[in-house]
C-alpha cells in the first residue's frame, strides 16, 4: 500500500476558489499533464462516474482508471478508482482565516493489479512519481486561481455614463 500526504496553504483566497480552481474541467490537463482523456458522465447532484486515461510510461502506455468522483462543495473533492486497481484521491479544503489550506491524500494498492508481483515493484520509485504529479498540481492552483480571476473580470458587464432617468 502507498499512502502519500501534502498540505498546502494558499494565501487570501477562501476554499469556494481553490475548490473551483481544482474542479474546473477546462483545467484538468494543466494540473494533471499525464492525464490525456476524461470521460464522464453525471451520476447525482454530487458525484459522477469517470474514465480518466492516463500515461503510465513506455511499458504501460495510457491506461483508463474508471472510478468515482465525489465532491462537498467547496470542501472536498474525492476520486475512488475501482479498476485497474484501487485508488482513493482526497482533496480536503480548509478556510484558515482569510486563507485556505489544502490537504491531499492519495492511497494506492498495487496487489489486485499485479498479485505477487507487486512485491518486486519499486514502491519508493511510484510514490515518488506520484508525489510529484500531486505536488505539480498544487503549484498549479495559484495559476489555475489568476486565469480564473482574469476570466472573470473579462465577463463582468461594463457600465459607462449616467442612466436616464
Amino acid at each position: 500500500m502507498i499512502t502519500i500526504n501534502l498540505r498546502a496553504t494558499f494565501q487570501s483566497v477562501s476554499p469556494y476558489q481553490v475548490f473551483n480552481a481544482l474542479a474546473d474541467p477546462q483545467g484538468l490537463k494543466t494540473l494533471l499533464p499525464r492525464m490525456k482523456k476524461i470521460e464522464h458522465q453525471q451520476t447525482g447532484p454530487n458525484s459522477a462516474s469517470l474514465v480518466m486515461h492516463i500515461a503510465i510510461g513506455s511499458v504501460f502506455g495510457t491506461i483508463p482508471c474508471e472510478g468515482v468522483l465525489r465532491w462537498t462543495e467547496p470542501h472536498e473533492i474525492v476520486f475512488t478508482v475501482h479498476r485497474p486497481l484501487p485508488v482513493e484521491t482526497r482533496w480536503h479544503l480548509t478556510p484558515v482565516g482569510a486563507n485556505t489550506e489544502l490537504n491531499v491524500g492519495l492511497w494506492l494498492d498495487l496487489v489486485p493489479l499485479l498479485g505477487p508481483m507487486a512485491k518486486y515493484v519499486p514502491s519508493q520509485v511510484v510514490e515518488d512519481m506520484i508525489r510529484n504529479e500531486l505536488k505539480h498540481a498544487i503549484r498549479q492552483i495559484p495559476t489555475r486561481l489568476r486565469e480564473q480571476e482574469q476570466e472573470r473580470v473579462l465577463v463582468q458587464p461594463c457600465v459607462t455614463g449616467a442612466a436616464a432617468v
